[in-house]
């Protein structure tokens, strides 16, 4: 509903356009919208249904199958989208195949997702901007997390708890006939007693166990992360591309970031300077040329000897009036290369050559004469360059 909200507001798309933006159904069951924006080329996915059944990852895989074949789509975000490992596997699996993005959200992911966006930022060339968020587990896939090593450890193991009218068993050539009843009643009290103690809690202190666990200070991030967090600040360094990083996550130590903004500080002066000297060599070409056509065109005003009678009929000649051949001036500068290719078409149209019969091929013998002297003329001049410095 979405993309088709979005097609609506541009009259301009086609019908293939608007197959390629419809939401696949996997995409659908998972509670997942997709949102186009930048004429289709940014696109958002967002979780907007709770209730839905918790399949996301089979979402990331129809993501994946959408992103191979729209790749129109330079921008994905997906940080609203609660994809998680196994989803995220799919996407980066896809990227590192068409690099075609520009842009890149996720969700939180695992160290599992963290290796998958390793890949990513290794193999794509065209990605300048990473938004991610870690977090110190093996995967946040749930399924991964039913059975732990404590699960299979049975040593405390006591046995099943008796209820309150069983009796211990009597040990074996133990004598209990002559033990005074009030006794015996007054041991099952005790024992009732403590199994209470031992249970003196609301029903609703159950659930603020764990969160008190959970909130509990961060641990030391493990060894995992921190050697794939090293590998992901060298790929960063590696890449001048990439000129913003964002990694959020409680397990990411502060040096960590400080060493990926640095790099990705790094990048973005390697681009500005980069800019500024394509913009210095563009302006000192231009200024060269001119000061050439300059040159040029002095001498043929100094070299001119035949002065004018008059601008107009009837008027009086100036003596200082030069003639200035500045038709043949414009015809030696700008209409040689056409004269030249035009020159030699119509040498190959004389030899009855198949290539030049119609128009269609005398154009196109032209664009490629004219590209080739373009070719010829700009290695010159870096070969002049060259010699001059």
């Amino acid at each position: 509903r979405a993309a088709a909200g979005a097609l609506s507001t541009s009259p301009g798309w086609s019908a293939c356009a608007a197959q390629k933006m419809a939401t696949p159904l996997p995409v659908s069951e998972a509670g997942l919208e997709l949102e186009y924006q930048d004429d289709g080329t940014k696109l958002i996915v967002r979780d907007v249904r709770r209730e839905a059944s918790a399949i996301r990852n089979r979402g990331g895989e129809a993501l994946s199958q959408l992103l191979m074949a729209n790749r129109q789509i330079k921008a994905l975000d997906i940080s609203q989208a609660g994809i998680s490992d196994n989803g995220v596997s799919h996407i980066c699996l896809t990227l590192r195949q068409t690099d075609q993005l520009e842009s890149l959200a996720l969700s939180p992911v695992g160290l599992a997702g963290l290796e998958f966006l390793l890949g990513v930022l290794r193999r794509c060339t065209r990605l300048t901007s990473l938004t991610a968020s870690l977090v110190d587990v093996d995967t946040l896939v749930a399924a991964a997390q039913n059975l732990s090593p404590e699960d299979y450890d049975v040593s405390t193991y006591t046995g099943p708890p008796k209820g309150e009218d069983e009796e211990d068993e009597e040990p074996a050539g133990g004598d209990d006939d002559d033990e005074d009843p009030e006794a015996k009643e007054r041991k099952k009290l005790e024992k009732l007693r403590t199994l209470l103690n031992d249970n003196d809690y609301d029903s609703s202190d159950e659930a603020s166990k764990p969160a008190v666990a959970a909130t509990a200070t961060p641990s030391d991030p493990s060894a995992s992360l921190l050697q794939r967090l090293n590998e992901l600040v060298e790929v960063v360094r590696g890449k001048p591309n990439l000129t913003y990083v964002s990694c959020a996550g409680a397990a990411i130590p502060e040096d960590v970031s400080r060493e990926i903004q640095r790099a990705v500080a790094d990048h973005c002066q390697l681009q500005e300077r980069r800019a500024k000297a394509r913009e210095e060599r563009g302006a000192r070409t231009a200024f060269d040329a001119l000061k050439d056509q300059m040159a040029e065109l002095g001498s043929s005003m100094e070299t001119a000897t035949a002065a004018m009678d008059g601008i107009l009929p009837g008027e009086e000649g100036n003596a200082e009036t030069t003639r200035l051949g500045i038709r043949a001036f414009i015809g030696r500068r700008l209409f040689a290369a056409l004269g030249e290719a035009l020159f030699e078409c119509q040498r190959f149209k004389s030899k009855e050559n198949e290539a030049v019969a119609n128009w269609q091929g005398e154009a196109a013998f032209l664009a490629m004469y004219i590209r080739k002297l373009a070719r010829e003329s700009d290695r010159a001049a870096q070969l002049q360059n060259a010699a001059g410095n």
